[in-house]
């Protein structure tokens, strides 16, 4: 075996090592057509959200039975909420402390009819409905007259404690959403909707799956820039303090750069998704595929106490290509094992780290050594 690998190492392995070493710019050149074009395809990448059912096997009976009722009845398994609460600043003041006054009422019977002229909202229920109803149509001008009504209105009475609380300090209104269309859209319209001018001492929120699931790919979109952010800040402290040089310090950072960069615009090219969930990987490929850059800038380093710069990143990639690859084959193995389980995301965060480690240990080998050839052009131009 040990022969093999050394006639392999003699073989192709050597060639590409000379080519490398001897066309450095030619290697860098065509990797940044390549990353020119997978770079636009990864600018196009969409978070994109990932309800609960998605987190099952498609051919799952229960799921199977969700999609057949959403098909039928459409609209009534999505709801989004709009909470009104009171929130008086002042003890003595003109705010508002019971949601029952009728200036809440109108108010959020107005949420109610500017929700409905929101593409997706098929329905929108608030008490103001209930009291209407009650009151042939309209809302009553006093708050007296609103507990009057209801005193003698059991039925109303009964109905409106489905929009306000026990304590009357909270009030809702219940929107129906269509299933199938853009959460992202529906959630920006309503927030512009609850913008309107609202009553003194009154605060309104918006709440539901389809709002949930939103700020979820909002969060996540936020953490994915900041965890990316502070892994590699840290990795080039900690680089740069191994090293004992800034240049060898972030040398080694084009590994994780340009493998991130080909790896995200080629699951974008093949249709993948990524989502809140397997956003996170983001770091762990970092913190895997940085390990390559520094095998072969310490490799050339200690190549470079006995030979010149290009023989030296010869014997560099020939003693580093072996171990990379067998890394990486374990851990492109381990990682697509995750879709060994029936769960769609497990799957897919594997698919997410095989591909970044692959593209990682590919940017080691091509763009690493070309540029630390380049960089040792003046400095070590004599040695032999």
């Amino acid at each position: 075996m040990r022969d093999k690998l050394s006639k392999l190492g003699k073989g192709p392995l050597e060639k590409y090592a000379r080519f490398v070493s001897h066309h450095a710019l030619v290697v860098l050149a065509i990797f940044l057509i390549f990353t020119i074009f997978t770079g636009y395809q990864a600018s196009l990448m969409e978070t994109a959200g990932m309800s609960q059912k998605d987190w099952l096997p498609k051919d799952v009976e229960v799921v199977k039975t969700f999609e057949l009722i959403a098909d039928q009845f459409a609209g009534s398994f999505s709801t989004a909420t709009i909470a009104v609460e009171t929130e008086p600043r002042y003890a003595k003041s003109d705010e508002i402390r019971d949601v029952r006054d009728p200036e809440v009422l109108r108010y959020v019977d107005l949420l109610a009819e500017r929700a409905k002229l929101v593409y997706g909202v098929v329905g929108a229920e608030s008490a103001a409905d209930v009291i209407k109803e009650a009151n042939e149509g309209r809302i009553p001008p006093s708050l007296r007259s609103v507990k009057s009504l209801l005193e003698h209105d059991e039925v109303a009475e009964q109905r409106i404690s489905n929009y306000i609380s026990d304590d009357y300090s909270l009030t809702v209104v219940r929107l129906n959403l269509l299933e199938d269309v853009d959460a992202g859209e529906v959630v920006e319209e309503l927030r512009e909707v609850i913008k309107i001018d609202k009553p003194p001492g009154v605060e309104v929120e918006l709440s539901g799956d389809q709002v949930l699931e939103v700020t979820m790919m909002e969060l996540a979109e936020e953490t994915m820039g900041m965890t990316s952010f502070v892994s590699f800040a840290l990795i080039i402290l900690i680089l740069i303090i191994i090293f004992a040089s800034i240049k060898y310090g972030l040398i080694p950072l084009l590994t994780i750069v340009f493998g991130l960069i080909w790896a995200i615009g080629a699951l974008v090219l093949a249709g993948f998704e990524i989502t809140p969930q397997t956003s996170g990987v983001m770091a762990m490929i970092m913190g895997i595929g940085i390990d390559f850059g520094i095998q072969v800038t310490k490799r050339f380093r200690y190549e470079l106490r006995m030979q010149k710069r290009e023989d030296a990143m010869v014997d560099t990639l020939k003693n580093v290509f072996y171990p990379m690859t067998i890394t990486t084959l374990a851990a492109v193995i381990g990682f697509k094992c995750l879709a060994l389980g029936q769960l769609p995301v497990m799957a897919d965060m594997g698919t997410m780290m095989a591909t970044g480690v692959v593209f990682c240990m590919v940017a080691a080998l091509t763009v690493v050594p070309a540029v630390l050839v380049l960089f040792e052009r003046e400095n070590k131009k004599n040695q032999k």
